[in-house]
């Protein structure tokens, strides 16, 4: 007879790939065979942030238990180092000596995510990393270390977040040596950044599909809009536009094959309050290349209100395949809203800035869509600027329930997801969607050990009667502020009033028979 623990060990290796975080932990200390099959799967991706670093060294950081057992490093793929540990403002060293060695250790590592101006200790280890495909890290490097990262070779992301004149002089000729591998190449806040720079990488680069610059000042998008005539098949592109009296270049190559799109417009407010021309002149040139976006995100550094005609027109051309849309900073008219959710058929996303004074209008905008699955506010609530109140429990409840495919919204820092509820849980006069909405912050993704137990007691309700169950199911739609009992003092306090019922009634019985005794004593 086959069980779960003499399954063979390829069969639970891809049962656990599905698993991730405490789930993953509670699975590997069922049983040694367990253990073994989860171990490649824990220790696959280590990451290290700001949660780790505030609680570092009373919790041991993943790279000691790797230095730990060296065995554990074959199974390391990425690495993902978000913040360092401090001691008065300064890095603990003992803590980056243990990075270094473990980088050292992972021969098989494929990505490695460095967002900290540390990189040079990881240099000499990471240039002979053959299976290295994908790196992030910030290149504020010497003429040497410049040098000594051209012998990173074989990537087929590179993202470089800032750098100085050393590291921008040596990117075409690691262009060069990237040739074959490279598809996606990101520049963000580099500031020697040039267009020169630009036409010298990129015909050397001719599987590129991806090519986002963003933040750097000596690029703008006349610039961009130019260097693209040598990657005829990008896939993704995104650019910062800026305020500059240049004009458009009088050919603008064609990109067919483009599907996302990105533009981050630094430009100060219009006294008219109106949408940037330059935006308008990108759907156009969408329109003219006949690309089918997938996504689109617009972004403004200043809020304001887009107009119904621009919102008509980037519906008129991509509503067919858009399904991720992203206003940031912007705000849209409920008439734009309702045009978005009634065309778009294949939308999925949206991110917009969410009207918390008027949630019930926003929610019957949004009841248009077919295959919307996740809402995300990128509203401010600390702006300066005309600042909002945060959303209410009743108004994420009231916009899941007129949108039933709605399963995720994130507001203000919070992840309202929906559950549905069983239809006999409902009482007969309510004409709401049986939903009930739960509220988790963002960076929880496990249920604490009280929703475990409670969910192992859900099947014990069902004998606590239907006016329980009434009640139990208006107080999920009104929203009562009233405490919640959990389900053990709910059973508790059944039996307690069942045993108070069989004890009036032993005691009506006992009274009965003592009358009936003495009228037939006194007969």
């Amino acid at each position: 007879m086959v069980s779960a623990d003499n399954l063979n060990f390829d069969c639970l290796e891809l049962i656990f790939t599905h698993l991730a975080g405490n789930d993953l932990v509670s699975v590997s200390l069922v049983s040694r065979s367990f253990l073994a099959a989860a171990i490649p799967q824990l220790y696959r991706t280590l990451v290290f942030g700001l949660n780790q670093s505030k609680r570092y060294p009373s919790i041991i950081s993943p790279f000691a238990a790797v230095l730990a057992h060296s065995n554990l490093a074959s199974h390391v793929r990425h690495i993902d180092l978000r913040a360092v540990p401090t001691t008065k403002s300064v890095h603990q060293p003992k803590f980056l000596d243990e990075c270094a060695r473990t980088v050292a250790l992972c021969k098989n590592l494929g990505s490695f995510t460095c967002t900290l101006d540390i990189m040079p200790i990881f240099l000499p280890s990471l240039c002979d990393k053959e299976s290295l495909e994908q790196t992030r890290f910030i290149a504020n490097f010497t003429t040497d270390q410049s040098a000594q990262m051209l012998q990173m070779s074989g990537l087929r992301e590179l993202t470089l977040d800032s750098g100085t004149w050393n590291v921008v002089d040596a990117l075409p000729k690691w262009a060069d040596s990237l040739r074959p591998t490279l598809t996606s190449l990101t520049f963000h806040s580099i500031q020697s950044l040039s267009l020169d720079i630009l036409d010298t990488i990129l015909p050397n680069l001719p599987n590129l599909t991806r090519l986002h610059v963003i933040g750097c000042p000596k690029v703008n998008h006349t610039a961009v809009l130019r260097a693209i005539a040598h990657t005829p098949n990008l896939e993704s592109l995104a650019f910062t536009s800026y305020e500059s009296s240049s004009p458009l270049p009088p050919v603008i190559a064609p990109l067919p094959r483009l599907r996302h799109l990105a533009v981050d417009t630094q430009a100060a407010p219009s006294p008219a309050n109106t949408t940037p021309a330059f935006w308008t002149t990108v759907v156009d040139l969408t329109r003219t290349w006949s690309c089918p976006l997938k996504s689109l995100t617009l972004r403004l550094s200043d809020r304001v209100t887009l107009s119904d005609a621009f919102i008509a027109n980037v519906v008129d051309v991509h509503h067919a395949t858009l399904t991720h849309l992203a206003l940031l900073n912007c705000s849209l008219s409920k008439d734009s809203v309702a045009r978005i959710c009634r065309a778009c058929t294949e939308l999925e996303r949206f991110a917009l800035s969410l009207p918390a004074k008027d949630a019930k209008a926003f929610s019957e905008a949004i009841a248009r869509a077919k295959r919307i699955h996740t809402v995300t506010d990128v509203g401010d609530l600390h702006s300066s600027h005309n600042p909002r109140p945060p959303l209410s429990k009743l108004d994420i409840r009231l916009i899941m329930a007129r949108q039933r495919t709605l399963e995720r919204v994130v507001a203000d820092g919070r992840v309202w997801t929906v559950r549905a509820l069983s239809a006999r849980a409902l009482p007969a006069f309510c004409s709401l969607p049986a939903v009930r909405v739960d509220a988790d912050v963002a960076s929880r993704s496990w249920p604490s050990s009280s929703d475990r137990r409670c969910a192992a007691l859900r099947p014990r309700r069902a004998h606590l009667g239907s006016a329980w169950r009434r009640r139990r199911s208006r107080r999920r739609i009104t929203g009562s502020c009233r405490p919640r009992r959990s389900c053990r003092d709910d059973l508790r306090l059944s039996v307690h009033r069942r045993s108070q019922t069989t004890a009036r009634r032993l005691r009506g019985y006992r009274r009965h028979a003592h009358e009936s005794q003495r009228c037939i004593g006194l007969g």
